[in-house]
């Protein structure tokens, strides 16, 4: 019996153009009607995570800033947050301001996604509503952050030579984002199995009882964890070992496929129902 089932976005729910399959999003919902937990789970923002839920019409947690952030949209509650200290975050942003650099950091709901400036270019091809400037924010943040970046070539060399790969409270990351690179900033050791443990505890649902789906290196401890794991046939070799189940290489849509594959193997899917004052007691334990 299945109650939770924990879904991955990039790779397998989204496609390479980053849509959701129709398909599966039709599956999700009926799930979610029927009352069983559907959680997106993603290394994505709060703000994309949040909008792919609306998308999908359902209200309950999902994980965002991989597993740094579970955030519930029907009591409106925290369940779990890893963020930097607000020392540290206040720390970078008045390095940035002294370097004369844009750094963006996501607080929790319902807090905007906070800069310190707007580049032109930022202006022109990211800018979203609910981006704020905070000129104070070296001064004024109170809140930690779940995640900092900060995007260039040169700049991210100069963030490392500052504050170096790890400190007190905060790990960094440097990803490819196309001709330039990214440094991410969040709490040490995070990890998205973390946020998916939340939720399970939330519903009161036993890991025999969550399927997991995904594809990355960030998706494998929950595959592992996971009652029934599917991984995406093209996903990483990481997680196609530690799954259950692995999707054909062929198969566009691994979601619609592990579903499928559940149904025709006889798994049932029940609904999930979170105990009273559940919500405010993890929000309690999680906040960090």
């Amino acid at each position: 019996m299945i109650r939770l089932v924990a879904v991955d976005l990039d790779g397998t729910l989204l496609n390479p153009a980053a849509q959701p399959h129709p398909k599966a999003m039709g599956y999700l919902r009926s799930l979610a009607r029927a009352g069983t937990a559907v959680v997106l789970a993603s290394g994505r923002s709060w703000r994309t995570v949040l909008e792919i839920q609306q998308r999908l019409g359902i209200v309950g947690p999902f994980i965002a800033h991989n597993g740094a952030y579970v955030h519930d949209t029907g009591t409106r509650l925290d369940l779990w947050t890893r963020t930097v200290p607000p020392e540290v975050t206040r720390r970078m942003f008045a390095w940035a301001d002294a370097e004369n650099l844009m750094l963006r950091a996501y607080l929790p709901i319902p807090h905007p996604v906070v800069f310190n400036r707007f580049t032109v270019e930022h202006l022109h091809r990211w800018y979203r509503p609910g981006d704020v400037v905070r000129p104070d924010a070296a001064a004024h943040l109170e809140r930690g952050a779940l995640e900092i970046f900060l995007l260039g070539d040169g700049e991210v060399d100069r963030m490392l030579n500052a504050f170096g790969p790890r400190g007190n409270g905060y790990e960094l990351v440097v990803l490819p984002r196309g001709p330039l690179r990214e440094v991410e900033v969040c709490a040490p050791g995070v990890d998205k199995l973390d946020g998916v443990r939340a939720v399970a505890a939330f519903y009161e649902v036993p890991a025999s009882q969550v399927l997991a789906i995904g594809d990355g290196l960030n998706d494998v401890g929950v595959l592992r964890w996971a009652g029934l794991s599917v991984a995406v046939g093209r996903g990483v070799p990481e997680a196609r070992a530690a799954a259950d189940l692995v999707s054909p290489v062929e198969v566009e849509d691994p979601v619609s496929w592990a579903l499928e594959t559940a149904v025709a193997e006889g798994i049932r899917f029940a609904p999930a129902r979170a105990a009273a004052g559940r919500a405010a007691e993890l929000g309690r334990a999680g906040a960090v």
